[in-house]
């Protein structure tokens, strides 16, 4: 194999990972953020002094209008939801962009041709 032919799948590879690890981090915090609300809300209802039992319920009610909140501006979410789907678009359209490279470095074959 040539060289150039390695370097660029090597190089695709690592965008592809690149582009899959900012993904997978931005649809992550998207799960993990109401999480982390519920557990700042319960440790403030904690910290006042109010039973853990008592705080967690409170706190779920809390999310739970947050999250009423949030529904109610359905261009919030649709604008959240459509940059991780643009930037699930951008990072294949930059792997696509190695195709051609790689299509370049491969080596033709000189061998024979049969016919049928």
């Amino acid at each position: 194999m040539k060289i150039d032919l390695i370097l660029a799948k090597t190089f695709k590879f690592v965008i592809f990972v690149l582009f899959t690890f900012m993904t997978l981090v931005y649809f992550g915090v998207l799960l993990l953020l109401p999480l982390d609300i519920l557990t700042q809300i319960i440790r403030i209802f904690h910290g006042i002094g109010l039973p853990t039992v008592l705080a967690a319920g409170l706190g779920i009610s809390a999310l739970g209008y947050i999250g009423y909140l949030v529904s109610r501006m359905p261009e919030l979410y649709k604008l959240v939801i459509d940059i991780g789907v643009q930037l699930v678009s951008f990072g294949y359209s930059q792997i696509q962009r190695f195709d051609p490279l790689i299509n370049s470095a491969k080596p033709t074959e000189t061998g024979s041709t049969t016919t049928a």
